[in-house]
């Protein structure tokens, strides 16, 4: 058996399953790394006699020449991408597989070929519908979620027509993701009833006069499309194709991959002795990397003493000379607070936040990672100097990490009963929305299967589509959201749709799952607080994700009222007001928000009748609404296209607005302009307090991703400034509970949000306290304003 891996597709998998990873030197690996494993995989798992691998080539084919729109809509590889695939271009010949990428032909003309050539069983690895016409007895599509081959039944049962009848299909039905047009209104489905039932397209259209209403019209307007919408989809033969099988070159190959720090690959083809760093370059001088490591790894402790073996073990005291991975955990475990602790896996991810900093490899052996750390920690260290971010670290990043800890280790208590109620609720009112929808649709629908609902959406309500995505129309909420300002008429059902996804994931997340975060021993829930999971600074949480509890909403007050405080004690929660425009207003210096926020005024209002014409008395909701989603949506780089979707107004009236609210606050427009400029001459976006976000992309030659790197640097600076106030917030509040040795715990931060469980007859004199703590966190040219208050739940918390 012969096994032909379409290349682009087990790269894209590669790229979405896996985070982002790189290596010491910032090189990414996460496509590399899974690309690897998932060859070395099938060559233990399936024996195949040879392996062929194929790419897409860059340059444009004879169906570009027949289409000027083909894959047109198709986004652009992410560039993270590209130096991976050259990378696995030279590597994988190495592994004496041959590489294929033929130019002029794409992959699917390149297996076609090597389907019809090879000799003996041929297997593709891939997803690809178009693939799917190539099998028969000899060649077969390998399920890649089972590792098992499909034959002809398998396809069969899967599209509902046997193999040599897929390209007629793709010939009436159209495939989005490479815009073959077919003909306009039949789906899927509808092409399958039709080959099913004349045979092939030219049966269906030799039977037309069998065909009643609409479809009929339909199929006779686009007959032309149809057939050349066949013939695009027509794999093609590709003449004395060249497939030499390279020779293996066992000594490069190791070289690369221990150059990329690959070292779980390494094991795997050579063996455990295989997987030690490069030997430093000669003109070089070696990394000092003499001290003694200790490190959380995958909720364990491990220490290693200089040259000695890495072991699970929990240390009782910590070295000067230490080096560390993950203080917090260390911290929560053994309660040591070290002199100047060296906190890598914080270093490294403050000197690359979009990174995400350094971290073990998915299947990475501790003891192989330590050695990663001892290798790195230098250079990390040293970065930090350069960077000027070891302030920063000192006074709020580490310290944070011990607060962290202490609110880890208390957690927060879940009343299991009443969440068993909510979820009744949530079951009752799901059904009646189900029943519902399906009296609107006329036949039942799985509304969690994206396929089901596409079908539903764009073929049998001819809903006009907005995104595209590789596989087809997209489902998403953010697609569906966009779907409504086009589609007026079919409001109600796509807002229900909506409702029934919203509700749907209550239960599933929110309800039942809960319940399983229930400590045993503390009958507490113990989130995760992750420091270094975002790029802006801000926290992130995880087991469960508190953070993402939802907050509005009828059932949203239900869930948040299980979350209650022990007996005696109170929940107190403060909530910065408009953090991130306040900031706005500082680093613009606008006259008119700094001027609205020390008033007090409603910045809403005050925004609408400005860019409105109308006094402020004379602003009714519908401009405040429009008002609000521009002021929060213009630090985000909101578009025409974002404020119509989420107001309802019509794409021209939107843009007419935001050109308003520009001219209204001038100094917004300057500053947004001089942070683009200052991030391209510097190649970073800064906050208040110096934290620092390197943006690559906003120097990109494509045009797309250098506006993306313009929004992260205005973003970054309101965004990753706020996430430093409630940082400083968090400490300040720490302290002042700790030298008045109070009876009360910081236990949630939500965001711009602190929730405190405290003793309830301390609440009346702690709110004041912390209320003024909080608001004198940063010094701003506009006053920092605090919502608190109290509680027996988190429902009752406004």
């Amino acid at each position: 058996m012969k096994l032909v891996v379409d290349g682009n597709y087990i790269a894209y998998r590669a790229f979405y399953a896996t985070r982002p990873l790189t290596n010491s030197k910032g090189f990414p690996t996460a496509v590399i790394h899974g690309f690897l494993q998932f060859i070395l995989s099938m060559k233990e798992k399936l024996s195949p006699d040879g392996i062929y691998v194929v790419f897409d080539s860059k340059e444009k084919t004879k169906r570009h020449e027949m289409h000027e729109a083909y894959k047109a809509t198709r986004e652009s590889m992410p560039e993270d991408m590209i130096p991976q695939l050259e990378a696995l271009k030279e590597m994988i010949p190495l592994m004496g597989i041959p590489v294929l990428c033929i130019d002029g032909f794409e992959a699917d003309d390149t297996i076609n070929t090597l389907a019809l050539t090879l000799e003996g069983e041929v297997y593709i690895a891939t997803k690809d519908k178009d693939l799917h016409q190539l099998v028969n007895g000899k060649v077969k599509i390998l399920d890649l979620s089972t590792n098992t081959p499909m034959g002809s039944a398998e396809v069969t049962e899967k599209f509902g027509l046997p193999p040599e009848k897929i390209l007629d299909m793709l010939a009436l039905s159209g495939d989005t993701s490479d815009n073959i047009p077919g003909v306009a209104g039949v789906g899927e489905k509808t092409a399958q009833k039709l080959l099913n039932e004349f045979g092939t397209l030219e049966g269906v259209y030799e039977n037309i006069d069998k065909v009643k209403g609409k479809l009929k019209e339909k199929l006779e307007n686009d007959k032309e499309k149809a057939f050349f919408s066949r013939e695009l989809a027509t794999l093609q033969f590709i003449d004395d194709l060249k497939t030499e099988i390279p020779p293996k070159d066992d000594a490069v190959l190791e070289e690369k991959l221990r150059d990329l720090e690959m070292n779980s690959i390494l094991r795997r083809l050579f063996g455990e002795g295989s997987a030690k760093p490069n030997a430093p370059a000669a003109d070089k001088p070696p990394v000092d990397t003499d001290f003694t490591v200790i490190a959380s790894i995958n909720g364990e402790i491990w220490t290693q003493h200089k040259d000695q073996e890495a072991e699970v073990k929990t240390p009782d005291s910590i070295p000067q000379d230490a080096v560390l991975y993950d203080l917090k955990h260390i911290y929560k475990e053994t309660g040591l607070k070290p002199e100047n602790p060296r906190d890598i896996m914080l270093i490294s991810w403050m000197n690359e936040p979009d990174q995400g900093g350094l971290r073990p490899m998915k299947d990475e052996q501790a003891e192989d990672f330590i050695s990663r750390i001892r290798q790195s920690a230098a250079d990390e260290i040293d970065n930090l100097e350069k960077n000027d971010l070891k302030k920063l670290y000192e006074e709020m990043e580490i310290e944070t990490s011990y607060v962290l800890a202490e609110m880890e280790k208390k957690g927060v208590k879940l009343d299991p009963e009443r969440i068993r109620e909510v979820a009744k609720t949530l079951e009752t009112e799901l059904i009646q929305l189900q029943n519902t929808l399906i009296n609107a649709v006329g036949h039942e629908i799985n509304l969690n299967s994206p396929k089901q609902l596409s079908a539903f959406l764009y073929d049998e309500l001819g809903i006009k589509a907005v995104k595209k995505t590789k596989t087809g129309f997209s489902t998403s909420e953010e697609a569906l959201r966009d779907l409504i300002v086009y589609n007026p008429d079919h409001a109600e059902v796509i807002l229900n749709i909506l409702r029934h996804r919203e509700l749907s994931k209550l239960l599933s997340t929110y309800t039942y799952t809960l319940i399983n975060f229930i400590d045993s021993r503390t009958k507490r829930i113990h989130t995760e607080f992750k420091q270094t999971g975002t790029a802006t600074g801000r926290l992130s949480s995880t087991a469960p994700n508190m953070q993402n509890i939802p907050q509005k909403g009828e059932f949203a007050k239900a869930i948040r009222s299980a979350f209650v405080p022990e007996d005696g004690y109170v929940f107190v929660s403060f909530d910065y007001s408009q953090i991130e425009l306040r900031i706005l207003a500082h680093l613009t210096g606008d006259t008119a928000l700094v001027d609205a926020y020390s008033k007090g005024l409603d910045i809403h209002t005050q925004t609408a009748s400005k860019v409105f014409g109308v006094p402020e008395e004379d602003v009714d909701s519908k401009m405040r609404r429009m008002a609000k989603a521009v002021n929060f949506g213009i630090i985000y780089g909101l578009s025409a296209y974002g404020l119509s979707r989420d107001t309802g107004v019509n794409p021209k009236e939107a843009q007419i607005f935001i050109d308003k609210y520009f001219a209204t606050y001038g100094g917004v427009k300057t500053f947004i302009a001089e942070t683009v400029e200052e991030a391209k001459r510097n190649g970073f976006a800064k906050t208040i307090f110096g934290r620092k976000r390197f943006i690559s992309d906003i120097k990109s030659r494509n045009r797309t991703v250098a506006m993306k790197g313009e929004r992260v640097a205005v973003n970054t600076q309101m965004q990753g400034s706020a996430a430093d106030i409630i940082k400083v917030a968090m400490l300040n509040c720490d302290k002042y509970i700790k030298e008045n040795k109070l009876d009360a715990h910081l236990i949630l931060q939500l965001h711009d949000e602190l929730v405190f469980e405290v003793r309830q007859e301390l609440a009346d004199s702690f709110f004041p306290a912390v209320k003024d703590i909080m608001e004198s966190a940063a010094s701003l040219r506009v006053p920092l304003s605090v919502n608190g208050s109290t509680g027996k739940n988190l429902g009752e918390l406004k």
